[in-house]
């Protein structure tokens, strides 16, 4: 019985753990889709928001930066930049400047940011200066206003009405001395001019960029230094160029480092010639989402870093699948403890049934004794007829009730119904026990088809295997089709023995399987009821096979039943 109660354990943990993690891998699997059509949704709130302020700044930055190195120059080596004054507040010059004379205390160099005007009704060049010192890195001149621009080295006064041109150049060095060379040219000095930066002011209308210098700019230009929250979970960017792919600008969004203009190019080139408007991009190990929106003449191409949504997505996978874990180990536990309670009143209930059967059984087993006897003396005295024999035949059935039922609950105790176990030639046990059956089924014109391996040894009870043997074959010889043929079969797999029984029988209902090893259930078929029995055959016989560590089972297929026990050899 104990074996019985640990095994409904048992069965009971592992099915309450497997709903469990059911549930918990459900919620995982759940959270984390959620969360991925959150992430994405995400994303493409950004491309939008991205998309709506690039095209509305497309031409009107508050700033932009362009690297020198790739501006269009004059005969004389000045870069042209092709913007007006009349836009520009002012303009920061990023560059180096060094002396190759280490004695030199100080040491100095300019140029200047030349422009056109009109005086007197004549086109000429004005300029502002720049001036880097030693340690100087960049230099901010002012343009709002125009009173201190020079023209050959002399200061004069001009209006923003008389500037001409749209475009300004940046110099080269005009000059370069040190404490070592005061006045003149110090070659020792050198000055190079790297980049510009452009801040514009409020009211400005700038002109359509050239193909010839690519810009720069970051989300705080183009969303006037109140840059959206959602911005600010990745990394983004956008490109802009013309409807040719050639680059015109580059917005480096809120990434870390700037954008160069070769990277930008690869960037544009590869979304450019997949000619899809959205997909992924990698590089260096980088993964970007893309979308492009396209204007009249302009496309941009918006870039959003799905390395952190992967990342989000990889880090929430790997928690929740711990946290589930966790859960299910937890409630797991709880569930084995829980029904160690559970399991209790059961046990109870089952001693208490076969207690009641074992006493039942021993206290029926004296009157129905004194019953057969007193039936015997009547019938010797008096003679017999039917009543006594009607007597008779319910004693024999009440005798033989009794003995079954003192048979099940002497196997309920698996330990001690396996004290009589040795090792036997379990061939020759099924090989005897089928000799007594032969007569049966030629009396009832059945026949029997043996199929028994020889030499199997086992350790089993002899005893057993043989009330198995005959509880298998007199279920098939009862409910057998008339004039059928029952296979009875033994045979050795490995470390366990299979017997099998077969027999026709196109009466039975498959949905009676899964009860036929239920005591006392016989089912509501009419020719099964006409047969003899209690219906706690196939129980003893389970029974049997469970003390013998193994297991008995039903198939219905064709209308052919086939019963199969498997036994342990150890």
């Amino acid at each position: 019985m104990k074996s019985s109660l640990i095994k409904l354990r048992i069965k009971y943990c592992v099915v309450a753990s497997a709903v469990v993690l059911c549930v918990t891998a459900l919620m995982i699997v759940t959270l984390n889709i959620m969360m991925r059509v959150s992430y994405r949704n995400e994303a493409a709130m950004i491309e939008s928001v991205i998309s709506q302020a690039a095209e509305s700044h497309i031409n009107q930055p508050n700033s932009e930066y362009f690297s020198l190195s790739e501006a269009e120059k004059t005969d004389n080596g000045e870069c042209i930049i092709p913007r007006n004054i009349k836009d520009i507040a002012n303009i920061t010059v990023y560059g180096s400047i060094s002396c190759a004379d280490k004695g030199a205390i100080w040491y100095s160099a300019g140029g200047g940011l030349i422009f056109n005007v009109e005086i007197d009704g004549e086109s000429v060049n004005v300029y502002k200066d720049y001036t880097f010192n030693r340690g100087t890195t960049n230099v901010s001149i002012d343009f709002t206003s125009l009173d201190d621009v020079k023209r050959d080295y002399e200061t004069i006064s001009v209006k923003e009405s008389q500037v001409l041109s749209d475009y300004f150049l940046v110099s080269g060095t005009w000059w370069n001395n040190s404490s070592s060379v005061p006045t003149g040219q110090d070659p020792n000095t050198k000055l190079t001019i790297d980049s510009i930066e452009i801040h514009y002011k409020q009211s400005r209308v700038i002109s359509a960029a050239t193909h010839s210098l690519v810009s720069h700019s970051s989300f705080s230009d183009i969303f006037e230094n109140n840059v959206p929250s959602v911005l600010n979970n990745t990394g983004a960017f956008y490109l802009i160029t013309d409807s040719e792919g050639r680059l015109v600008s580059v917005n480096d969004g809120n990434l870390l480092k700037a954008i160069t203009n070769d990277e930008a190019r690869d960037y544009a080139s590869r979304v450019l010639e997949a000619d899809r408007d959205s997909g992924k991009i990698r590089r260096d190990d980088v993964s970007y989402s893309y979308t492009i929106s396209r204007t009249d003449d302009m496309n941009i191409l918006i870039f959003v870093n799905d390395s952190f949504i992967d990342n989000a997505n990889g880090s929430l996978l790997k928690i929740s699948l711990l946290v589930g874990f966790m859960v299910w180990v937890l409630l797991t536990l709880i569930v084995i403890i829980v029904s160690g309670t559970l399991i209790k009143p059961v046990g109870k209930n089952i001693e208490l049934q076969n207690q009641f059967i074992s006493n039942a059984s021993h206290e029926l087993k004296t009157p129905i004794t004194v019953i057969s006897a007193t039936i015997d003396i009547i019938s010797q005295k008096k003679g017999s007829d039917r009543w006594t024999d009607c007597i008779k035949e319910q004693v024999r059935k009440m005798q033989t009730l009794v003995s079954e039922l003192l048979d099940l609950s002497r196997m309920v105790e698996i330990r001690a119904a396996r004290s009589a176990f040795k090792i036997c030639d379990i061939s020759s046990i099924v090989s005897n026990s089928l000799l007594y059956f032969e007569s049966l089924f030629f009396e009832s014109g059945k026949t029997l088809r043996q199929d028994i391996e020889p030499n199997i040894s086992i350790r089993c009870d002899e005893t057993k295997i043989s009330r198995l043997t005959g509880i298998l074959t007199d279920n098939a010889l009862k409910y057998s089709d008339p004039a059928s043929e029952i296979t009875f079969s033994l045979c050795r797999e490995k470390d366990i023995v299979v017997i099998r029984c077969s027999n026709k029988c196109s009466d039975f209902s498959a949905v009676d399987i899964n009860r036929l090893f239920e005591r006392f259930y016989r089912s509501d078929n009419d020719r099964i009821h006409e047969q003899e029995g209690f219906g706690l055959g196939l129980s003893i016989a389970q029974a049997i096979t469970q003390v013998h560590n193994g297991t008995i089972s039903a198939d219905y297929k064709d209308g052919v039943i086939t019963f199969t026990a498997v036994l342990s050899r150890t």
